[in-house]
């Protein structure tokens, strides 16, 4: 597969989590590390050498960047952009089904980790209902709907209680920055959602105190 080569120094940083990617990489000399959160919370999943590709799940399904990666030391890469993976994988109709599926159930799994290292169950839900708008949520007149959306879906995937579920969200509803409906759920502004996940931190935190 044919693919233009990129160069990094120590340090230098290829994409941090979040960002947008339509590329992925095959290292052909040095170490870049896989990582997640930043400073003090930073967690290093992975260090990939020589032989080793990586950021695959991104031009599989298009979702943003689930981790960051940054250059260990001196590093040549090649590239492989989208179009070329796409064309390669579409000579096999299974091998592309298979290859998506895997991206998906690897995506799930993933959220459902780093939800569960979050300790307050009620943090846990909004920051599943802020991820849930940034990947999947689209634009209404009144905000951001997330469709389907049910108390009962999320207690697999947050490993909390369906009734403390609804209660949280209800406090949401109260607050104005969430409003229900049958199958599904309108965030008012993702960003107050951010505001309100801070706050809910700051509070557990002074409370201990």
């Amino acid at each position: 597969m044919e693919g233009m080569e990129k160069k990094l120094n120590a340090g230098d940083m290829l994409f941090d989590e979040g960002d947008k990617g339509d590329v992925m990489y095959l290292i052909r000399e040095g170490k870049v590390k896989i990582t997640k959160g930043k400073g003090d919370d930073e967690k290093v999943l992975a260090v990939l050498k020589e032989g080793d590709f990586f950021g695959e799940m991104a031009i599989i399904d298009g979702s943003p960047r689930s981790a960051s990666a940054i250059a260990t030391t001196p590093v040549t890469m090649l590239i492989i952009d989208k179009d070329t993976f796409k064309a390669k994988i579409k000579e096999n109709p299974l091998i592309e089904y298979v290859l998506e599926t895997l991206s998906r159930r690897l995506r799930n799994t993933d959220e459902q980790i780093r939800l569960l290292t979050i300790k307050s169950e009620e943090r846990r839900i909004v920051a599943y209902i802020i991820t849930r708008a940034k990947e999947i949520g689209k634009k209404t007149d009144t905000g951001i709907e997330i469709v389907p959306f049910t108390p009962d879906s999320l207690t697999h995937i947050t490993g909390i209680d369906e009734a403390k579920i609804k209660s949280y969200i209800n406090n949401l509803e109260k607050a104005g920055l969430v409003s229900i409906h049958e199958n599904g759920i309108i965030i008012r502004a993702v960003e107050e959602l951010d505001d309100y996940l801070r706050y809910i931190a700051l509070k557990e935190k002074f409370e201990k105190t």
